[in-house]
């Protein structure tokens, strides 16, 4: 993987990123009585759920579960599964974490996730990203996403397929 690691921790951010946004705005609308689903509530979870309510909130500094997190408690399987992904995720690795939130701001802006915008939003002024760095990050954002969006309206065709050709050999584990 070696080369190639920095491109795969961006991609489970990107991924497990959009697997969060599409629980919490698909499942919780703005208005509480619309609700497809309601959230666990953190008063009186099974003592499974709370141990993993309590990791949560130790790993991102605060009192309360993030949406996404319990809608998906309604399955204490799903939810330990969820959760073990994210943390290992978003832990510094390759990438720090404050660049993988960083990503995921990114992400959700160009999703269209109100849940993910404000999350991960509040996650890197959390982790120290300045108000400067916060607007640097919405404006590649923004530069990235327009560019596709003209690119598409265009019908472009990939014209760098000579610099860098499909890479059709498996992910590392997929063997």
């Amino acid at each position: 993987m070696g080369q190639d690691a920095l491109w795969y921790e961006a991609a489970m951010t990107v991924g497990i990123t959009n697997a969060h946004n599409v629980v919490a705005d698909a499942l919780a609308l703005d208005d509480p009585l619309s609700a497809l689903l309601a959230p666990v509530s953190e008063a009186e979870p099974s003592p499974e759920i709370e141990e993993i309510f309590a990791e949560i909130r130790d790993f991102y500094q605060r009192a309360d579960v993030p949406l996404c997190f319990r809608l998906v408690a309604h399955d204490a399987g799903y939810l330990a599964d969820i959760w073990q992904a994210t943390r290992h995720v978003f832990s510094d690795n390759n990438l720090t974490r404050r660049m993988k939130e960083a990503l995921a701001f990114g992400v959700s802006v160009t999703s269209r996730s109100t849940f993910g915008t404000a999350f991960h939003l509040e996650e890197m002024r959390r982790l120290g990203v300045s108000h400067a760095g916060i607007m640097e990050v919405l404006g590649v954002t923004q530069m990235f996403s327009s560019y596709t969006k003209i690119a598409d309206a265009l019908q472009l065709e990939p014209d760098m397929a000579h610099i860098a050709p499909v890479d059709t050999t498996p992910a590392p584990g997929m063997v």
